[in-house]
């Protein structure tokens, strides 16, 4: 199966007022180690295709600026942060990725928990397929748990994988906590599956703004490249 045919079959599935499609986003692009970033949902009302929305602008700043940024953290393993993060270069890093939203029907600005969960329980089976066909070498799930709605992690983990290790964990190098993450089989190949900060979070412990949060979580971007991924790139 290919995308378009399981989004074919996901629609006829379900009632959806506003379909939002993703996946790979540039197959000529799509760099190895493969990323896979899953999100919530997307605050829109009507349908779209995210991968081609990423393709020719980037879509919106602030997601995909620091999406943008983990993904050169993860891929190339540049010390320096990218602060220019122009349209261009946003898009130049968007196309080596994939993207997922775990609830396909477009909503608003805060999701909710329990349409989330619903979602994710009910659509497990495609949700999987997708995952399957964006083929990760690492899985990025942006969404802690918080406010009564579980992270993405979790819902993947008991929901939609079939199978997982147990929950491990890491220090940060800055902020005073532990990022989990747990390994599932994708393809026949173990993934690790990370738990992480939206790319929207304003505040982590008590830290804001570009200095005291957006490079503290890039440099744990590249920590989880040493951890994860130094090997299979095969680059510094």
């Amino acid at each position: 199966m290919n995308f378009d045919a399981l989004f074919i079959k996901w629609k006829s599935k379900y009632d959806f007022n506003a379909f939002i499609r993703d996946g790979i986003v540039d197959s000529e692009h799509y760099d190895s180690p493969h990323i896979l970033f899953v999100l919530r949902d997307m605050n829109c009302q009507s349908e779209r295709d995210l991968c081609a929305d990423l393709r020719n602008d980037g879509s919106g700043w602030k997601t995909w600026n620091n999406i943008g940024r983990w993904t050169k953290a993860l891929l190339d393993g540049d010390e320096e942060y990218p602060q220019d993060m122009s349209t261009a270069k946003r898009v130049e890093q968007l196309k080596r990725i994939a993207v997922m939203n775990l609830k396909k029907e477009g909503g608003v600005s805060r999701t909710a928990g329990n349409e989330l969960l619903k979602a994710v329980q009910a659509q497990h089976e495609m949700i999987y397929e997708e995952i399957c066909l964006c083929n990760p070498g690492i899985i990025i799930c942006c969404g802690l748990t918080a406010s009564g709605i579980t992270g993405n992690a979790t819902l993947l983990k008991e929901y939609v994988l079939p199978i997982s290790t147990k929950w491990e964990s890491f220090r940060s190098k800055t902020f005073d906590r532990d990022w989990w993450y747990y390994f599932t089989e994708i393809n026949e190949k173990q993934v690790p599956v990370i738990s992480f900060c939206h790319p929207q979070v304003t505040n982590l412990d008590g830290f804001r703004g570009h200095e005291k949060l957006f490079i503290p979580l890039y440099r744990d971007m590249l920590y989880i490249r040493e951890l994860f991924l130094k090997t299979a790139t095969g680059r510094g």
